[in-house]
């Protein structure tokens, strides 16, 4: 019997072929067609990750540096160091002025004409402090990715106003406020009378409206000098707790690195993760008189902190694996205020943004 024609009980072999074929092609258009959606998807679904988190960098980010170097009356420039040796900077060393903020420029990163190579996604933090110029603040030191700059603000504490000082006697380690509250032992604080300011670590509290606070001497860097501020403060001069925050990148559980949020307190940073898919940040500072910018340098090129007035941040914002280009061949590159950053040709989505924040409380 001829093979090629119809039996009674099947198909031909010519047949099953050609149906063969017709169902491997309707698959493969069904699933080019999956792989499309899912591209499109994805691609869609990171935009919106991508704006989400470029949203939370401005809010989260900008009202810590904005308020930068608030501290009653005076400006932090005027801020004498109570402590033994001081804290991380900007906090100071004794009898020496603070400053209201410092930055560490990653290696390779100093602004225009620069370069940065990202191997790969979500990299393991950099151990060495010298990776940083200066070299960065040994307390941080193993918890930063490389290729990120660190950008460290001191200021009033979040939802904190200045508080009245009712009394406070010269040689004393006590001062009355007109209330102590949300105010702890081993809190930072500063008391100024708009032409001279301290700052000192709060010992004890006596809760009240009104209340006390000690500023007794103690042992340990980190410690007052002495029961007694160097210099006398009359009634009315002012009271507000200190926050010393740090932002960075670091690395992130997942696929993703993240911009971390650290601030200092009874002598450790406490790091919070803010914004997923942030791949690397960069900062240039504003140097000038008057709050008005003259030019913008990298943190290597700061010699003295006081005078700037206003600081630029760029972020490369990444989306998740497959929500860009399909060639898995092509690195990408991106200038991150000035820097070009290599990426990985990982087929992810990324974006750059940029903002620009003036420091209302600059000399």
């Amino acid at each position: 019997m001829n093979t090629l024609r119809r039996s009674e009980n099947g198909f031909s072999l010519i047949e099953l072929m050609v149906a063969m074929a017709i169902g491997l092609f309707l698959t493969g258009a069904v699933l080019s067609v999956y792989l499309a959606q899912s591209r499109s998807y994805k691609s869609t679904t990171s935009q919106a990750s991508i704006q989400n988190a470029e949203n939370a960098i401005s809010a989260l980010v900008t009202p810590v540096i904005r308020s930068t170097g608030f501290n009653g009356c005076s400006t932090m420039t005027q801020a004498l160091t109570h402590l033994v040796s001081g804290g991380p900077a900007p906090l100071g060393t004794q009898g020496a002025l603070a400053s209201m903020i410092i930055g560490y420029d990653a290696t390779g990163t100093a602004g225009s004409g620069s370069a940065l190579t990202i191997t790969q996604a979500n990299a393991s933090n950099a151990a060495s402090a010298g990776d940083w110029s200066p070299t960065l603040e040994s307390t941080l030191a193993g918890t930063v990715s490389a290729g990120s700059d660190v950008i460290v603000v001191l200021g009033a504490a979040p939802n904190s106003s200045p508080v009245g000082v009712t009394s406070i006697a010269f040689g004393s380690a006590t001062m009355s406020l007109q209330t102590t509250s949300g105010l702890a032992a081993g809190q930072f604080g500063i008391v100024s009378d708009c032409l001279k300011a301290s700052i000192f670590q709060i010992t004890s509290v006596t809760q009240g409206t009104p209340g006390s606070i000690s500023h007794a001497m103690g042992s340990g860097a980190l410690a007052n000098s002495a029961d007694a501020l160097a210099v006398n403060y009359p009634p009315g001069a002012q009271f507000v707790p200190l926050q010393q925050t740090a932002f960075y990148v670091a690395q992130g559980q997942g696929d993703q690195s993240v911009l971390m949020r650290a601030t200092f307190g009874a002598g450790v940073w406490n790091v919070q993760p803010l914004v997923p898919g942030v791949e690397s940040m960069q900062v240039l500072y504003g140097l000038g008189t008057g709050g008005i910018v003259n030019r913008y340098v990298a943190a290597s090129a700061v010699t003295d902190w006081s005078q700037i007035v206003a600081v630029r941040l760029g972020f490369l914002v990444q989306g998740q694996a497959g929500s860009g280009s399909t060639d898995s061949t092509a690195a990408r590159q991106f200038s991150v205020l000035g820097t070009t950053i290599t990426v990985p040709a990982d087929g992810r989505l990324r974006h750059v943004y940029e903002m620009t924040i003036n420091m209302r409380n600059a000399a």
